[in-house]
């Protein structure tokens, strides 16, 4: 059965067209689950075409957190891999925010799972599973989500990847992380998905259920119009918001700073 978007956003006919065309390879790719197994990128162990302010800002993120993404991945995962942690640990320092290391940790809307590698480094889980609701969708490559996912988090110990819908998804952490959920149905047509899946108060309502008391709910959101909305959703679950950070400064260049909000579930 179809779930309806649980918030009113104008959805044109023919958006309703896409959705409908998204749909379609959407449900032949959970029918098909094709896999050729784990894929695993090759390190070239340099990043290519950084500026010299970059190349301070991940020389200082190598230092700080003892890691070189680029001895692992190819230079855009590895880059990628830093400019999450960049965000994150400037959000901790000027948020005061506090992380305590051995701890459940869940991320949701995955997609390949490419910053894996950053989450583990910045929050030290005791056990991190990731969780993409289009996990096996096929590259031009023949290999899908899944097969990159299971390379990306090869060398980290206690993690998983899981391919399935959040919303249903029932498993307790004290860490949830969403980077970039879908809170309006744009974005969600743009990366190629149906609107049926779009139902963003029922996916952040399963996050606060999921979350154990005291635990933190990480959002990132695209922009601070995005992040508004997302506010109010998250805050309609009872969730209480600890402090919100602007990403002014970010190592990948962006149209927008992205938005990074605490909520603990107390």
């Amino acid at each position: 059965m179809r779930i309806r978007p649980s918030s009113p956003h104008h959805v044109s006919f023919t958006d309703r067209l896409r959705s409908g065309y998204h749909r379609v390879w959407y449900e032949a790719s959970q029918a098909l689950r094709w896999s050729r197994g784990t894929f695993r990128e090759r390190s070239t162990g340099t990043l290519r075409k950084l500026s010299p302010s970059q190349l301070q800002r991940v020389d200082e993120l190598a230092d700080t957190y003892q890691q070189r993404f680029e001895e692992t991945f190819p230079p855009e995962t590895a880059f990628l891999n830093y400019g999450y942690l960049d965000l994150l640990d400037r959000a901790k320092h000027d948020l005061q925010w506090s992380i305590p290391g051995g701890q459940q940790m869940c991320d949701l809307g995955s997609a390949n799972f490419a910053y894996a590698a950053a989450l583990y480094t910045f929050f030290q889980p005791c056990q991190l599973t990731g969780v993409e609701v289009d996990g096996h969708r096929l590259y031009c490559n023949g290999r899908s989500r899944f097969d990159y996912a299971r390379g990306h988090i090869q060398d980290l110990p206690h993690t998983d990847y899981v391919v399935a819908d959040y919303r249903t998804h029932h498993q307790t952490a004290q860490i949830i992380s969403a980077w970039f959920p879908f809170v309006t149905p744009k974005p969600l047509l743009a990366w190629r998905l149906p609107l049926s899946l779009f139902d963003p108060s029922t996916l952040l309502s399963r996050a606060a259920n999921n979350l154990v008391f005291g635990g933190t709910f990480v959002m990132i959101n695209h922009s601070l119009e995005e992040a508004k909305v997302a506010h109010h959703l998250v805050e309609a679950t009872g969730l209480v918001c600890q402090g919100q950070f602007i990403h002014t400064r970010p190592l990948r260049p962006r149209s927008q700073p992205a938005v990074l909000t605490l909520w603990q579930h107390s």
